[in-house]
């Protein structure tokens, strides 16, 4: 990734999540619940970021088909009431919504634009996951949950970008020429 590609990212991140505006004030490992909220937030903005930077927002519409396919799932799941909450306060504990809109990011970044700028992203999501164990709203195995149904949907629906491809037509006064152009 870019020097440009990476400072937009994480510029947008940043932006987001300026003096607290997302978290609702200055979050620290202390606060899982904060940290949860404001790395899925980041998580997001990561992928839109790096997205808009990459294929003019053609990316940025799978990435919200990905989330919203993602999210709908994981609410339906969560409609059965099929577990309790470890903080007791409901029976939506499976699967987890923040570690599914976290992970359906790190992974439309993999997806789309490889492995190496999904590193930062999954740390992101890892963290989102750890802070709502932490903060009893989940089980590990609603993370996985939720990191399961944004695969899911995910690898269905994002393409592979795929920047070094073109088709080249021209003609001359002779004949016609078609050119393909690919890096690898």
């Amino acid at each position: 990734m870019s020097r440009l590609r990476t400072l937009v990212a994480f510029s947008v991140c940043g932006a987001l999540t300026a003096n607290g505006a997302i978290a609702g004030g200055p979050f620290s490992f202390s606060n899982p619940n904060k940290l949860s909220d404001t790395f899925m937030v980041m998580t997001v903005a990561y992928a839109l970021g790096l997205s808009s930077t990459e294929d003019n927002f053609d990316g940025a519409i799978e990435l919200a088909t990905s989330i919203a396919g993602t999210q709908i799932v994981a609410e339906g799941i969560k409609g059965l009431e099929l577990e309790r909450r470890p903080n007791g306060s409901d029976w939506k504990s499976f699967p987890s919504g923040h570690s599914a809109a976290a992970f359906s990011s790190a992974m439309f970044v993999h997806r789309r634009y490889g492995w190496k700028p999904a590193i930062i992203p999954y740390a992101m999501a890892a963290l989102t996951g750890w802070g709502r164990v932490r903060a009893d709203a989940h089980y590990w195995h609603d993370v996985l949950g939720g990191a399961a149904v944004s695969a899911l949907f995910t690898w269905i629906v994002v393409d592979k970008y795929d920047v070094a491809q073109n088709i080249t037509v021209a003609a001359t006064p002779n004949d016609i020429h078609v050119g393909f152009k690919t890096e690898f």
